[in-house]
């Protein structure tokens, strides 16, 4: 039952809100978001530099209808460089790839910090440092990608609070939300038209990195296959054996 479960943990996947689905405004895009350093991460007392691990995690979310959709990206976890009392601060230097038709300005990136640690019995406990929203599209049907590097801010709490009734309005939000103060995220957003050839390999709304294996897309170097997809030579078999080696 266990490997059902892990099997089915890493492919469920929550579908778009359906109002959102139809106001698909054309075919499906390529992004790559680029996630650099966390600066000005405040470091307390009583935490231990050396041993302090950071993790980040995007969902796409609908601001329209409050709706969290596709599927959670993790990071692996990063140290945190600084002194203890002072702030701090994350390389990640991690590059996600997705696509999607919904380049609609209600669709954006929730990219959550998550502080890691190990629990006595050796498991590891994941608590939430804060989260931002990352605006994805223009809006602009001639440049509908919102495109360069930019600096984003971290609100404080859980992103589980944009389900709240009173954040219906996306004005509200910097009302509501209270800021990490001194806390930004450096990052880069541009399109990804290499990703077209192997889309129909990759579910939409579905934020894939380097690490990540794609069927039939192949790259002597994994940091490569999504940044330079292609298709691996293909090569007919015969009960696992390739049919240049069968004699009849």
């Amino acid at each position: 039952m266990s490997d059902w479960k892990n099997a089915f943990e890493r492919n469920r996947v929550i579908p778009p809100h359906s109002q959102t689905a139809r106001q698909a405004p054309g075919s499906s895009q390529g992004l790559q978001l680029v996630f650099k350093q966390i600066d000005g991460l405040h470091i307390r007392q009583s935490e231990s530099p050396p041993s302090l691990q950071y993790q980040l995690r995007v969902t796409l979310f609908d601001l329209g209808h409050q709706h969290f959709f596709g599927r959670t990206w993790k990071s692996g976890s990063h140290s945190v460089s600084g002194t203890s009392g002072q702030s701090g601060r994350v390389l990640f230097n991690e590059v996600v790839y997705f696509h999607t038709s919904l380049c609609l300005n209600a669709v954006v990136a929730v990219v959550e910090l998550v502080s890691l640690s190990t629990r006595a019995d050796g498991s590891q406990d994941a608590v939430g440092s804060g989260f931002g929203i990352l605006q994805l599209f223009t809006g602009r049907a001639d440049k509908s990608i919102t495109q360069g590097e930019g600096r984003l801010s971290l609100f404080n709490g859980t992103p589980r609070a944009l389900l709240h009734p009173t954040l219906k309005d996306p004005l509200q939000l910097n009302a509501v939300l209270s800021v990490m103060e001194g806390s930004q995220l450096l990052y880069s957003i541009q399109p990804h038209p290499a990703l077209t050839p192997i889309m129909h390999l990759l579910p939409p709304n579905i934020l894939v990195s380097g690490h990540d294996r794609i069927p039939e897309n192949y790259s002597s170097d994994i940091s490569l296959s999504l940044s330079r997809p292609h298709y691996k030579p293909m090569s007919r078999c015969r009960n696992g054996i390739p049919l240049e080696q069968v004699s009849l």
